[in-house]
């Protein structure tokens, strides 16, 4: 590692982007049918960009989706106002932002295989039809580090990371070498959806009689033995039979494979550190991991738990006919259960590994969420930068109290209690770049090991897949500093 690239990973961390002078508001001649914004101008904060206009400017959106899953870029664009609070927060952002910067705004969907196609298609021929690219996380590693993005430290001069609107946390997780090609900011809502957490069966827990879950996760007490004591507390064979099943009985804990990162991300597990450098070690192979993730196993080992994966069950159908305590779930189900009348249910975070872990953590799903990215063939990055910018500030307030205030808490959450517990399950959110980069695919055997029950040998898996993730952290520094090459430093 030279000196110049030190000198520049430092510059990353100190350098502050922006300007000095403020952005004059502009009169909207759409107020009249616009939810009003908020106007205390003495805590609102702001975006330090100067006034710019863009003469018409075509800003171009590409978002990814699967046939069938219920993710869409409903934070990038809306046709017209229609009295969903998403919707209505998002039309009144884009408008605003149309008429005092004379910009218009375009979204366009792909499959997320073609997402990448294109990805790589207009960097090899210089087309900048798009100006926000957004690739599942699942499938981004594969064009990471081929120079398809722009670096949000060095080239788009408008971002201040700085800002409240950017996510600091992601930020730190995400960043390599003193690079971020990827960022979270409160310009979207997807990757708030992607983030889990851990439902139950309110009248279920009156029954058995079990103990109140939020006063558990107030006193430092939710954790993964308070988990498995409660989902398996109770004798859950409704029609006598002697075995358990979804469709017939009452599960401890309703799942999938998902289950295995979540609870181990939630627990304090790690498969990546960054060193000095910024640059990402393996660290799975250690006691306290390897603890962590038999606990885990002992969880979704037990005949109490259910894995849609493994059995193929319809999980989300199961715990609203109230055929499970626990329920398993990303925030978009929180959402989409609003309208489910016939379950009474509350929200808690993932447990913590024990009462001496300090906070509560909660695994930001790659499955479920891409992440804003410019391509390198961008020709005009500093228009991008200060409409990305502009984007993410205008987003702070209505649109993220759309989604947080309005529809999680609000329509959402029944209660009070499950309101203050996402507060905690928000705090917290984790990437980690072992999984997101898939070294030696250990990441993805890991998350669906589970599926052989009553395996418990995982240190003998990853020891067979050492040698190759070793070798594939190896090709991802010289991608890195092939990189920094590129780039003089």
């Amino acid at each position: 590692m030279n000196k110049m690239r030190i000198a520049a990973l430092l510059l990353a961390v100190l350098t502050v982007i922006g300007t000095l002078a403020a952005c004059a508001e502009a009169k909207d001649p759409t107020k009249e049918t616009l939810p009003p914004e908020v106007t205390d101008e003495e805590t609102r904060v702001t975006h330090d960009l100067p006034p710019k206009t863009f003469d018409g400017y075509t800003f171009g959106m590409l978002h990814w989706f699967i046939e069938g899953w219920q993710v869409h870029g409903v934070d990038l664009y809306a046709e017209e106002i229609n009295s969903d609070p998403i919707n209505d927060a998002v039309y009144t952002r884009n408008s605003r932002l149309s008429e005092s910067l004379d910009i218009n705004f375009e979204y366009e969907e792909k499959a997320y295989n073609e997402v990448v196609n294109t990805i790589r298609q207009s960097v090899r021929s210089n087309d900048d039809y798009y100006d926000l690219v957004y690739a599942r996380l699942t499938d981004v590693s594969t064009v990471l580090l081929e120079g398809s993005f722009l670096d949000y430290n060095y080239d788009l001069p408008y971002i201040d990371l700085d800002k409240p609107y950017w996510d600091q946390s992601v930020r730190e997780q995400l960043s390599f070498g003193g690079h971020l090609f990827l960022e979270a900011s409160d310009l979207n809502i997807t990757d708030k959806n992607a983030t889990d957490g851990l439902l139950f069966n309110k009248q279920l827990a009156r029954d058995f009689n079990l103990p109140n879950f939020y006063d558990l996760v107030k006193e430092g007490a939710w954790t993964l033995e308070a988990l498995y004591d409660n989902m398996t507390a109770f004798d859950g064979d409704v029609n006598g039979d002697g075995k358990l099943n979804p469709d017939d009985d009452i599960m401890g804990y309703l799942g999938s494979a998902d289950v295995t990162m979540s609870l181990f991300y939630g627990g304090g597990g790690k498969l990546t550190e960054k060193d000095e450098y910024d640059l990402p070690e393996y660290v799975f192979n250690t006691e306290e991991n390897i603890d962590l993730i038999t606990r885990v196993f002992d969880i979704m080992y037990d005949e109490t738990f259910i894995n849609s994966h493994k059995y193929n069950a319809s999980y989300y159908n199961n715990f609203i006919a109230g055929h499970g305590l626990f329920y398993w779930s990303r925030m978009e189900k929180v959402v989409q259960l609003r309208g489910e009348e016939a379950i009474d249910f509350g929200i808690l975070p993932t447990p913590k590994r024990d009462e001496y872990q300090p906070e509560h953590l909660s695994m930001l799903s790659e499955h479920m969420t891409g992440l804003p990215a410019v391509l390198s063939s961008e020709t005009d990055p500093d228009t991008v930068s200060y409409i990305m910018e502009a984007m993410a500030a205008g987003s702070y307030y209505d649109l993220q109290k759309a989604y947080y205030d309005v529809t999680l808490k609000t329509k959402s959450a029944r209660d009070d209690e499950s309101q203050d517990m996402l507060d905690i399950i928000f705090k917290n959110r984790i990437l980690d770049l072992g999984e997101l980069c898939q070294f030696g695919l250990f990441s993805n055997d890991l998350l669906y090991y589970p599926n052989q029950v009553g395996n418990y040998a995982i240190v003998s898996k990853y020891e067979s897949v050492e040698s190759k993730i070793q070798k594939d952290i190896e090709k991802f520094i010289e991608a890195v500093d092939k990189i920094d090459e590129q780039r003089g430093m």
